[in-house]
């Protein structure tokens, strides 16, 4: 027993004299925690994850806000997965790396803008499989992660592929979905997505482009879906000449517009719903879903379709030749393309 005593008293005495060597500063950038966001979409065509650094300031945390190396790692010190996993036997489907980009360019704000990108990957997400976020820190011998299972059913090849567009609202069969809150389209965030296809000498790609909206009742989210206006006279057409840029040597098919409204999953909810920090500049989510030494969210939202329209002959003549959009080069009801003319 004495022996006991005499050691422990020999590591505290050891302890503190390091200590005095080399202390101990949490608010070091170096010894920071990743704060993780990543927000799974399976109808989008690109999925994000955005990791920056997080630690306790001594200073005002507006003077570091303006310090990029305050906010980022470098992107060659992170390596970034998902991993698909077989929800019946727990078996790795895929592993998924994904590639920094500086693509997005940061919100305006007094956050530092130098040094900002993401990690992005084009691999469609299927709803009905698991997901786990890996972040690697190969320096450190750190990993942290994540898993949920995405909300929804469908993805953007359904979206092309899968779907059956009709004319009319009530003919439309739309997507089942078992939600755990109110379908109400005027409680969600509303969205109209127009889908083309287009193609080059070399390549095939199918694009899409939103437009969000709010409809104040459902009786006239009901009369837009039919009469097809879109927000006013001629809407879709200056939306899409807005939106689609012109290219030289490009053919493009209309292939529909999807009126969608845009649910968060629980996560999401949940983080959303105690993690505003109303009027704290910087803070740490009182919710987040990051293990093994991370920070942050990582959760799905979905996209639901409430009706899909298929374009009139009409509809899909004037996206073709009409004055708006003549010079984008769409194929006509017909078949037949313009160039532009």
């Amino acid at each position: 027993m004495k022996l006991f005593r005499l050691s422990l008293i020999t590591l505290v005495f050891a302890l503190a004299l390091a200590s005095c060597e080399a202390e101990f500063d949490p608010t070091n950038p170096a010894g920071s925690t990743p704060y993780v966001i990543a927000i799974l979409s399976p109808k989008d065509s690109v999925q994000y994850v955005r990791i920056q650094r997080s630690y306790i300031a001594r200073e005002n945390a507006y003077n570091l806000s303006k310090n990029a190396d305050s906010l980022y790692y470098k992107p060659e010190d992170l390596q970034v997965y998902f991993t698909r996993f077989d929800t019946l036997d727990g078996s790795i489907m895929d592993v998924i790396e994904l590639e920094p980009t500086y693509e997005i360019l940061k919100d305006t704000g007094s956050f530092s803008s130098n040094g900002h990108y993401l990690f992005k990957t084009s691999e469609p997400i299927y709803a009905e499989f698991d997901y786990e976020l890996s972040v690697n820190f190969p320096e450190e011998d750190k990993r942290i992660t994540s898993r949920i299972n995405p909300l929804g059913a469908w993805n953007l090849k359904h979206a092309f592929h899968g779907e059956i567009r009709k004319t009319k609202y009530n003919w439309y069969h739309p997507e089942d979905i078992n939600y755990f809150t109110d379908l109400t389209p005027t409680k969600h965030q509303q969205l109209s997505r127009f889908l083309y296809t287009e193609m080059s000498e070399t390549d095939t790609t199918e694009k899409y482009i939103e437009y969000i909206h709010e409809y104040n009742t459902f009786e006239e989210l009901n009369e837009n879906f039919e009469e097809q206006n879109f927000l006013g006279d001629d809407f879709l057409l200056r939306f899409i000449n807005r939106e689609i840029p012109e290219k030289e040597n490009v053919r493009r098919i209309a292939v529909g517009v999807d009126f969608m409204i845009h649910l968060p999953d629980s996560n999401l909810l949940m983080y959303q719903t105690v993690g505003d920090p109303q009027s704290s500049f910087m803070y740490t989510p009182e919710y987040d879903n990051i293990s093994r030494g991370g920070v942050g969210l990582f959760a799905s939202r979905y996209k639901l379709t409430l009706f899909g329209k298929a374009l009139k002959p009409d509809e899909i003549d004037s996206i073709s030749l009409g004055k708006y959009t003549k010079h984008l080069n769409f194929a006509d009801s017909w078949g037949h393309f313009h160039d532009g003319r």
